[in-house]
C-alpha cells in the first residue's frame, strides 16, 4: 500500500523510528508473558516523568491532536504531549509542561518541569527544584510542592514520600497516614498494599493493617481474592486472611474470570478458585483478556478459554491480548493481521505493527507511516503520522513526520 510519497530523510527518519518501535513493541510483548510480573504502583518512583529539559530544547517533529474522522483540531505545535483526560492534556513546549482544553487553548501556561493528569480534581506537578505537589484546574497551588514524590489522589488519598518514607495525605494537604512506609501502592476500594520494615500486608484508610504484614509479596483483592507469596511460594487468600489456595507454586497471576495462571517446574496451568487444575503444561500463560489466556509452547503462541480448552492452536509468532472480541497475530514474515476469538483471520497479515484495539479502532503501521483501521481491516485514518496513540476523549494525539 502506498498512499503518501515521503521525501528521502523523513522516509528514513520514519524506518528507523518504526525499528526503534518494533523493537520496543516485542520486548513489551516479551514482558507480558512473565509469569511472576510483581510490578506494581508501590514500587514504582515517580511514573512516566518526562525527560528533563536543558536549554529548552524543542523537537523536531511536533505533537498535535486529531478527531475521529482523521482531521487535525489542534495543530502539530507542542514539543511534546499527553493524552486528553478529565476535558485536559498536559502539553511541553520549550522544556516547559502545561495544560490545554481541546480547542487547543491553554488553561494552564507552559512552567512547570513535569505534569500529571488531573485526578479527582487535582494533578501532580514537579517545580524546577525536583520537589512535587498538586495544582487545580487553572494551576494554583493546591497543596504546596514540598514532597520528594506524590502520586495521583484515589480513595481522597495521595500517597507522599519524605527522605524515601511514604505516608498519605487528604485533599487540604494534612497528612492523615504518617510517614512509616518503606512501600506502600495507592488505595483502591478503600485498601492500599503496604511494607513497613519488614514484610508486606493491606491497609485501610486509616492506616491499620487488615491483612498482616507476613508476606513477601501481596496484592490487592480481585473479586474476593488475595495473591500472596509466603516462604518463596505463591498461594491466595480470602480478606479474613483464610487459605483459599495452598501457597505451593512458584509463580503466580491474579485471578481472572473464576481462573488463574500458576507456575512449577514443569510449566504454566490453569487453576480454578478452588486450586482445582482446568489445563494442560505450557512454557508461558497470561491472560488475555475476554475470556481468553494467551500461551506459549515450543516457542510459538495460541490461546485456550478459561475452561482449559484450546481455542486458537500454538501457531503464531505472537498474539496480542483480545480487544473487541479480536486479537492480531503475527506470521513468520512479521506481519500482523487480525483474528478473532475462536481464531478466524479476519484479514491477512500485513502490518508492519499492530496494537489492540479500542471502540472499534486500532493503530497499525504501513510502509508509510502510522494510522488507524476498522475491525474489517479497512484503513479510516490514513497512515500519515511519524508517531500515533489510541483516542482519549475523542482525540488522539499524532506526531507528523515531515
Amino acid at each position: 500500500m502506498t498512499v503518501f510519497n515521503l521525501n528521502l530523510n523523513a522516509m528514513n527518519l520514519f524506518r528507523i523510528h518504526l525499528l526503534f518501535l518494533f523493537a520496543l513493541f516485542l520486548w513489551q510483548c516479551q514482558g507480558d508473558a512473565s509469569q511472576e510480573n510483581n510490578s506494581s504502583s508501590e514500587d514504582s518512583t515517580i511514573d512516566d516523568l518526562p525527560p528533563e529539559q536543558e536549554d529548552f530544547g524543542e523537537a523536531l517533529y511536533k505533537w498535535g491532536y486529531i478527531n475521529q474522522a482523521g482531521t487535525m483540531v489542534i495543530p502539530t505545535r507542542f514539543d511534546d504531549a499527553r493524552n486528553f483526560e478529565q476535558g485536559l492534556a498536559a502539553v511541553q513546549v520549550k522544556g516547559e509542561w502545561g495544560f490545554i482544553n481541546k480547542k487547543g487553548d491553554y488553561v494552564i501556561k507552559p512552567q512547570f518541569k513535569g505534569v500529571w493528569a488531573f485526578r479527582e480534581g487535582l494533578a501532580r506537578a514537579l517545580t524546577w527544584e525536583d520537589e512535587m505537589g498538586f495544582i487545580n484546574a487553572i494551576g494554583k497551588w493546591v497543596i504546596p510542592a514540598t514532597f520528594e514524590e506524590v502520586q495521583d489522589f484515589s480513595n481522597g488519598l495521595a500517597r507522599v514520600q519524605k527522605d524515601g518514607i511514604y505516608g498519605f495525605i487528604d485533599k487540604s494537604g494534612k497528612l492523615v497516614i504518617p510517614m512509616q512506609f518503606a512501600r506502600v501502592s495507592n488505595f483502591e476500594n478503600g485498601l492500599a498494599k503496604a511494607k513497613g520494615f519488614g514484610k508486606y500486608g493491606i491497609i485501610d484508610t486509616t492506616g491499620s493493617f487488615v491483612i498482616s504484614e507476613k508476606y513477601d509479596r501481596i496484592e490487592l483483592p480481585i473479586n474476593g481474592l488475595i495473591k500472596a507469596k509466603k516462604d518463596g511460594k505463591y498461594g491466595f487468600l480470602d480478606i479474613e486472611e483464610n487459605i483459599i489456595v495452598p501457597f505451593q507454586y512458584q509463580s503466580a497471576s491474579n485471578f481472572e474470570e473464576g481462573v488463574a495462571s500458576v507456575g512449577e517446574d514443569s510449566g504454566y496451568f490453569l487453576v480454578d478458585e478452588k486450586g482445582a487444575r482446568l489445563s494442560e503444561n505450557y512454557d508461558a500463560l497470561w491472560y488475555g483478556k475476554e475470556g481468553r489466556w494467551l500461551m506459549e509452547k515450543g516457542g510459538k503462541f495460541g490461546a485456550i478459554a478459561a475452561s482449559g480448552e484450546e481455542v486458537i492452536p500454538a501457531a503464531y509468532e505472537q498474539l496480542l491480548p483480545f480487544s473487541d472480541s479480536l486479537t492480531f497475530y503475527q506470521d513468520k514474515r512479521q506481519l500482523w493481521g487480525i483474528m478473532n476469538a475462536e481464531g478466524n483471520k479476519i484479514t491477512a497479515a500485513e502490518y508492519g505493527l499492530a496494537w489492540e484495539f479500542k471502540n472499534g479502532l486500532a493503530r497499525v503501521a504501513f510502509y508509510e507511516g502510522i494510522g488507524f483501521i476498522n475491525k474489517r481491516g479497512q484503513v479510516v485514518i490514513s497512515p500519515r503520522y511519524l508517531e500515533v496513540r489510541d483516542f482519549s476523549e475523542g482525540l488522539a494525539r499524532v506526531q507528523l513526520g515531515r
